[in-house]
C-alpha cells in the first residue's frame, strides 16, 4: 500500500510544486487531478496539474520522469464531474473530457482514471439507471479497448443546497453498486474505496 493524496486540494500548486510537496512531507503516491482549464463549479473541481488536452509523448515522458526521480508514484488521473448530468450539453462535455483523460491515463502508463458516476438530481433512481446505461456502457468500452481502469467514487455529493434532492453521484450504496456492476461487468469498472464517505453517511 501506499500513501498518497488527490492534487485537488493543492489547487495553487503547479504540477512540479505538489509532486514536490508529496515527496518532502512522505507521501508515496498522487491522484493527479485533470480538470478541463476553465473555472471551477465547486469546491476541488477545476484544478488541472496535467493538462490531457495537450499532453504529448514528450510530456507524458517529462511527467513521469519528474515523479521518478521523486520516487512518486501516479496511481490514477482524476476527473469527477456529474457524468449524468440532466443538461446533455454538460453531460456530452464531460464524458468527451473524461475520455481524453483515460487516453492520457495510457500514456502515461498509469492504467487508472478515478472519477463520479454522476446523477440527474430531480429524476428518480430508475430513470438514472437507464441514463447510467446509455452513457457508461460506451465509456467502459472504450476504457477497456485502452486497457484503463475506471474506478467510481462512493460519495453522494450532497454537501450544498444546488445538489439537492438527489445528488450528484448515484454510486453511493451496496445496492446500488451491485446493480451497477450487474449492468456493466468488466474488470476495468470498479470502486475507488473511500472510507471517509462511510463515515459521512453513518
Amino acid at each position: 500500500m501506499k500513501l498518497g493524496l488527490l492534487t485537488a486540494i493543492l489547487a495553487d500548486m503547479t504540477f512540479e510544486e505538489a509532486v514536490d510537496y508529496a515527496a518532502k512531507t512522505g507521501f508515496q503516491a498522487l491522484e493527479v487531478a485533470c480538470w478541463p482549464n476553465e473555472a471551477a463549479t465547486r469546491r476541488y473541481a477545476g484544478v488541472c496539474h496535467i493538462d490531457v488536452d495537450t499532453l504529448t509523448d514528450e510530456k507524458a515522458q517529462y511527467i513521469n520522469q519528474y515523479c521518478a526521480a521523486r520516487n512518486i508514484f501516479i496511481s490514477s488521473l482524476a476527473y469527477y464531474p456529474n457524468n449524468l448530468d440532466e443538461d446533455l450539453e454538460k453531460r456530452v462535455k464531460c464524458n468527451e473530457h473524461l475520455k481524453k483523460v483515460i487516453l492520457a491515463s495510457e500514456k502515461l502508463g498509469v492504467g487508472m482514471v478515478t472519477t463520479f458516476i454522476g446523477r440527474m438530481q430531480h429524476k428518480g433512481i430508475e430513470e438514472n439507471f437507464e441514463a447510467f446505461q446509455q452513457v457508461w456502457k460506451p465509456l467502459i468500452r472504450f476504457a477497456e479497448e485502452h486497457q484503463v481502469k475506471v474506478a467510481i467514487e462512493n460519495c453522494p455529493m450532497l454537501f450544498s443546497r444546488d445538489e439537492w434532492p438527489g445528488g450528484q453521484n448515484i454510486a453511493f450504496s451496496p445496492a446500488n453498486w451491485k446493480r451497477m456492476f450487474s449492468l456493466i461487468a468488466s474488470a476495468y469498472f470498479g470502486l475507488n474505496f473511500d472510507p471517509s464517505h462511510f463515515v459521512w453517511q453513518m
